[in-house]
Order: C-alpha cells, then structure tokens, then sequence
C-alpha cells in the first residue's frame, strides 16, 4: 500500500466533511489526505444538489485522480425503504467509477453525534435516536448555534472520543459505512 490515500469528498455540508475527517484521521492516522482542490471544484450545498451533481463528481474523481472518493448524503428518513432505496440508488450511479464510499446518516449527520454524546455522557442508555426529529439532533449537539464553526467545535469535542466499534455496534448507517472503508483499505492492499 502507498504511503498516503489521497481522496475527494463529496457532500451535502461541513458537518459531513468535518465527521469524515476526523473520522479517517481517528481510525487510519496518516493513510488519508484530502484534495482541498476536487473539494472546491466540485461543490454541492444540500441533498439534492449532490444528487444532481454526483454524475460531475464522479467524472472530476477520474480526472483528479483521486485513489477514493467519499459520497456523503443525509437521507432524512428514518424509515428503512427510504434509506434501501437512496443506498440502492447512490450505488448504482457510482458503480463504475469506483472506489466510491458512501456515507449515508439517517436522517442528518448529527444522529451518529448524538449517539456518540449519548455514549459518552450516559453509558449503557442504547434507546434508538434516529427516529427523532432532525431538529432535535441538532438541538442535542449545537445547542441553540447556527454559526458553523461554533457547531464544529461541539462536534469536535465528541469526535475526539469517537468509540468506532461501539458506534458500528449501535448505527447501522454509520456500520455500513465503515464496512465500505475497511473492505477498501483490504481490497487495497492486495492490489499493493
């Protein structure tokens, strides 16, 4: 395997790309780098914005040469038809452009946050969170801020206790998602 995995995000919001940063930087210290410039080619600013646009996404990765691109979409249901059928879906229109991973939180990226608070703050509590409202997630995590870098420091401070066995254990979005990243990292290294 090379030194270092240069990869793209693609993504709805800050918060996705803050999360799947440390996230990487958490779980494989020094394997991944991000391309500032494929971030600021290609930009979307919602959910449907990166449906619309993930076909150029998919295209700017070939041109980048990125080693992976990271896909991130909230799916703003919990209901799991929905969450099948927008995997199904992201999956098909990256199936020949891969690598691609996808990381799909159900409902808002804030849910796997507030499992994680959950977990830090009142071990052993395992109620199911992601049927609640997006609005209340936010309120548990950002409190009443609506200034971006004040929500990433309170994601941040989380973040940086971040339990990814636990969290696989409990989210199944958050699981699925880090099975795409280990099955990489494994198909990788044989092709090394």
């Amino acid at each position: 395997m090379s030194d270092i995995l240069i990869y793209g995000f693609f993504g709805e919001d800050e918060a996705h790309r803050n999360f799947l940063s440390r996230y990487l930087n958490h779980q494989y210290p020094g394997i991944f780098l991000e391309d500032d410039d494929f971030r600021h080619q290609i930009r979307a600013r919602n959910r449907d914005q990166v449906d619309r646009l993930l076909p150029l996404a998919l295209a700017q990765k070939v041109k980048s040469r990125l080693d992976i691109l990271f896909v991130t979409r909230d799916v703003d249901s919990p209901h799991k038809t929905t969450i099948d059928s927008r995997r199904d879906i992201l999956t098909r229109a990256c199936v020949a452009h891969q690598p691609v991973v996808l990381m799909l939180p159900v409902q808002c990226i804030e849910h796997w946050l507030w499992y994680i608070k959950r977990h830090q703050q009142e071990p052993g509590k395992h109620s199911l969170l992601e049927s609640n409202p997006r609005r209340d997630a936010k309120t548990a995590i950002y409190g009443d801020s609506k200034v971006v870098e004040t929500q990433l420091v309170f994601a941040n401070a989380l973040l940086d206790h971040l339990d990814v066995d636990w969290l696989a254990q409990r989210v199944d979005s958050f699981k699925h998602f880090h099975n795409q990243v280990v099955q990489f990292l494994q198909a990788y290294s044989k092709t090394d």
